[in-house]
């Protein structure tokens, strides 16, 4: 079989169940039999938990050392990740004319919050990886895909970004945001000595209301008007944040840095992201921070 940077040396569809038991617990998680009882279950868990929560996190979903593989190897990587530095995101990128008159409005979008971390890009990451056999599986893709409530669904075809690790090192964050659509699925692989939660506001605003006053609230007192989801190595986490307004705290004093790997799964089945922004990721310099 040809080697992509879609593809492992030996493609996941080809293994066996007992070689995929290595890598996800299957015995806690039966991806291999959604539609028997305790699949069906599980699924029904995950969209209660985002319908009313907006994240459904499923702990131990890989086995330890399938962890400790994926982490070594990111940590392997980090010398020619492309380092983000501190850049302000804006958490309002796009133009509201209605908040043209309001003040809290206009005070709420002004904010600029510090973001900075490490990524690994897809094509960076070995054929071989564990990470990549768990992206390529089918019955991983059916199981989003049925979480989601949606038809279809594909691997994102990015060779960029449709695969990658996120690194967060001491004084790292991910500043408050909003992604573009729902269905961030996330596996956390090692986490920092302190610091470093995920963060977030479910449905802290809706299509028909931004809501910039239970926004500010959010700023200004986080640890009263947010939420933390509770993660630990080998935590997969769906996560709905379009109308959830989200973070990652920065890192404290640590040892380790917090990895995360992100997949990215689409209904097109030609997705890649924009080449502009691809542009300014090959920009960045590469390597940990010094």
């Amino acid at each position: 079989m040809e080697k992509t940077v879609l593809s492992s040396d030996q493609h996941s569809a080809r293994l066996s169940l007992k070689e995929m038991n290595r890598i996800f617990d299957l015995d806690r998680y039966p991806l291999h039999r959604l539609d028997e009882k305790e699949g069906l279950a599980l699924i029904r868990k995950c969209q209660s938990d985002l319908d009313e929560n907006a994240a459904s996190a499923l702990h131990d979903f890989i086995r330890p050392e399938a962890v400790e593989r994926m982490s070594a190897e990111a940590n392997d990587l980090v010398p020619t990740s492309y380092r983000f530095i501190g850049k302000p995101r804006k958490t309002y990128p796009d133009p509201d004319p209605d908040a043209d008159h309001d003040p809290v409005a206009q005070s709420v979008r002004a904010m600029e919050h510090k973001n900075s971390n490490n990524q690994i890009l897809n094509y960076q990451i070995p054929n071989n990886s564990d990470l990549r056999v768990m992206f390529l599986w089918p019955e991983l893709k059916d199981f989003v895909r049925r979480v989601r409530r949606v038809e279809t669904l594909h691997q994102s075809q990015c060779p960029h970004l449709g695969l990658t690790y996120k690194v967060a090192f001491e004084g790292d964050n991910d500043g408050w945001h909003y992604d573009p659509n729902d269905g961030v699925v996330t596996l956390l692989l090692q986490s920092p000595d302190i610091g470093g939660e995920f963060e977030y506001a479910p449905h802290i605003r809706s299509e028909a209301n931004e809501n910039y006053a239970g926004v500010k609230q959010l700023f200004g007192d986080p640890d009263r008007f947010g939420l933390r989801v509770e993660q630990r190595p080998g935590t997969l986490t769906f996560f709905n944040g379009r109308h959830s307004m989200h973070r990652v705290r920065e890192v404290g004093v640590t040892r380790k840095p917090r990895i995360v790997g992100i997949f990215s799964f689409d209904q097109n089945p030609d997705q890649v992201f924009g080449q502009s922004y691809i542009e300014m990721i090959h920009s960045l310099p590469r390597g940990e921070p010094r």
